[in-house]
C-alpha cells in the first residue's frame, strides 16, 4: 500500500489533461566533426495519470527522449511542453526549479549520491524543496518502508545491492509526489517478484496522486501494465505518435 506522504489533497480529475507535448522534436549531437541525429521529428502527447512505455532497440533514442521530456537536455529543433510550459522558454534557474517541483527521475545508473545514506538520498529532494524537517522524516521513512528498505536506511549506496540501489532511486523519485515520473529501465536490476511489487507501488501512486509515469523498458512485465506504448527506431517514432494519441 502506498504511504500517505503528505496532507496535500489529491488533484482534481484531470485524466484528459495533456501533461507532455512534443512537436517535431529533433536532437542532434556533435561528435568530433560529425553530426549524429538521435531524434528525428518526434511528435507525441501524453495525458495525465497514464502509464506510458517507450520501447525500441538500444541506441534508438529512448533515453534521449526521456531526457528531453524531463528538461535534462534541450532539443535541436521543435518544442517540448511539460504541464503546459514550453521548457525552452524557461531560464536555467526557472527550469531547475520546475524540474524539482514537477518531475521525478529514475536513472538507469541510479545516480545516487555515494556519500549519503539511503535515507539521505531519498530525503534530498525534500531538502531542496524546503520541506520542514518533521515532514521530511515522515515522508522519507514511509517511502523507504514502501520499497522494502526501512532496515537499510543508514547504509550508503556501496553497501547496497544493485536491486536495493534501484529501489532507493525509485523511492527518491516518488517521495516529493511529482506530477511526472520518468524512469529509464526502472525494473532492470530487480528480480521478478520485487519488480512486480514496485510496479504495484507505482500503480497505487498513479491512482492516488494521478501521477503520470513514462518508462523506457525492455521488461515484458512492465510493458504489460502500460496504457500506451511509443515505439522508437533510428530516432523516429514509428508507433504511438501524436496523431494516434490525440
Amino acid at each position: 500500500m502506498v504511504p500517505n506522504l503528505s496532507n496535500r489533497a489529491p488533484p482534481a480529475d484531470a485524466s484528459h489533461e495533456t501533461v507532455v507535448r512534443l512537436s517535431e522534436v529533433e536532437k542532434t549531437y556533435r561528435v568530433g566533426q560529425v553530426d549524429v541525429p538521435a531524434l528525428r521529428g518526434v511528435s507525441l502527447q501524453i495525458h495525465s495519470s497514464r502509464f506510458s512505455v517507450v520501447v525500441g532497440p538500444s541506441g534508438s533514442g529512448k533515453t534521449t527522449l526521456l531526457n528531453l521530456i524531463g528538461g535534462i537536455d534541450v532539443p535541436t529543433g521543435g518544442t517540448v511542453e511539460l504541464c503546459g510550459r514550453d521548457l525552452r522558454a524557461l531560464s536555467d534557474d526557472a527550469l531547475s526549479d520546475f524540474r524539482a517541483r514537477h518531475v521525478g527521475f529514475v536513472f538507469q545508473g541510479f545516480n545516487l549520491m555515494p556519500v549519503l545514506s539511503a535515507y539521505e538520498n531519498v530525503e534530498y529532494p525534500l531538502v531542496l524543496l524546503g520541506t520542514p524537517a518533521p515532514e521530511r522524516r515522515q515522508r522519507t521513512f514511509a517511502m523507504l518502508e514502501a520499497v522494502g528498505l526501512a532496515d537499510q536506511a543508514k547504509r550508503r549506496p556501496n553497501e547496497l545491492s544493485g536491486g536495493q540501489r534501484q529501489r532507493v532511486a525509485i523511492a527518491r523519485a516518488l517521495v516529493k509526489e511529482p506530477d511526472i515520473v520518468l524512469a529509464d529501465e526502472p525494473t532492470a536490476n530487480l528480480d521478478s517478484r520485487t519488480g512486480a511489487s514496485i510496479i504495484d507501488l507505482m500503480h497505487e501512486v498513479q491512482a492516488q496522486r494521478r501521477t503520470t509515469f513514462i518508462f523506457s523498458t525492455h521488461d515484458p512485465q512492465l510493458m504489460s501494465h502500460s496504457d500506451e506504448t511509443f515505439a522508437v527506431k533510428d530516432g523516429r517514432l514509428v508507433s504511438g505518435g501524436a496523431e494516434e494519441t490525440a
